[in-house]
């Protein structure tokens, strides 16, 4: 089977020569994408036999992955993993992750967690919780663990995918973008090491959330103008008409002008019609566009 193993890193001098050392028993073909890192993280991979790639400066997770996913497909591969850098996950656990994929049992697998949530701190589990809920109400597919960075592609899930988000939001928008493809996606139970002697994460938590976050609800606007754009501004536009009507009664009623009333009122109704304007010009968009597909 033609494997290949793609590791994003960023300045994990201390433990990325272990990952590819333990990664290569199981795919001579290991690609790691040094993302700017300041340490000897590509020099540490290369030592252990990976083909690396460096970034010149830190981009992202989603650019890093972007990188590994182009110079895989050049491989020809039948399968492709990718694997966190930062010894969370043991690659020892490749052969599961693999197994739906290779059995045509899956497309894409993701490996799951919170089997182990006794391991994982709070703040984390909290965080994923809610990351989780908005990638499966953006897919309309159920997810446990849409953040872990352990999965295994088929290669034509792979050929599939698009997503434009460089930074944390990928794995999120990977999934949500997947999720339109008819693609058999599953969820295979992993380890998770929280405590492996260093640090685990590059990117401060709540930083990392409000990414991802952010990238989700871009994708649903842009995915669903009419009900996240147009319905907001049908109801801005309903109470403007209605906070208009009052200002004109009440000056028919008494000849009382309020200026602050009828700023309010007239500053709501346009933001109401602007927003509906914008919905109806964004799905004309996603229509053409999914035309021309």
């Amino acid at each position: 089977m033609n494997l290949v193993i793609c590791i994003p890193a960023f300045n994990e001098e201390r433990i990325i020569g272990d990952i590819v050392k333990r990664a290569m028993k199981y795919s001579s073909e290991v690609i790691v994408c040094d993302d700017g890192s300041s340490d000897n993280t590509a020099e540490e991979a290369k030592k252990y036999g990976a083909y690396v790639i460096k970034h010149e400066t830190n981009q992202g997770k989603g650019a890093a992955l972007k990188t590994l996913f182009v110079n895989a497909l050049e491989k020809n591969p039948e399968i492709i993993v990718t694997l966190d850098g930062d010894g969370q996950f043991l690659p020892e656990e490749i052969p599961n992750i693999i197994k739906p994929i290779s059995e045509q049992n899956a497309d894409l697998v993701i490996g799951y967690r919170f089997d182990n949530s006794n391991k994982i701190p709070n703040y984390r589990k909290f965080g994923n919780k809610v990351l989780d809920k908005m990638t499966s109400a953006a897919s309309g597919l159920h997810f446990r663990d849409t953040q872990s960075g352990f999965r295994a592609y088929s290669q034509k899930t792979l050929k599939l995918i698009n997503f434009s988000t460089n930074g944390f939001g990928a794995d999120s928008e990977i999934l949500i973008n997947l999720s339109k493809k008819g693609l058999k996606i599953v969820e295979e139970k992993i380890t998770v090491i929280y405590d492996t002697g260093g640090k685990t994460s590059t990117k401060n938590p709540i930083s990392h959330s409000a990414d991802v976050v952010a990238s989700i609800i871009e994708l649903i606007v842009i995915q669903k103008p009419l009900l996240f754009v147009g319905l907001p501004g049908l109801v801005l536009t309903i109470i403007g008409i209605i906070l208009t009507i009052t200002v004109i009664s009440t000056f028919n009623d008494s000849r009382y002008f309020s200026i602050p009333s009828t700023l309010v009122s007239m500053g709501t109704l346009l933001m109401g019609m602007m927003l509906m304007l914008v919905s109806v010009v964004l799905f004309s968009i996603n229509k053409a566009t999914l035309h021309l597909k």
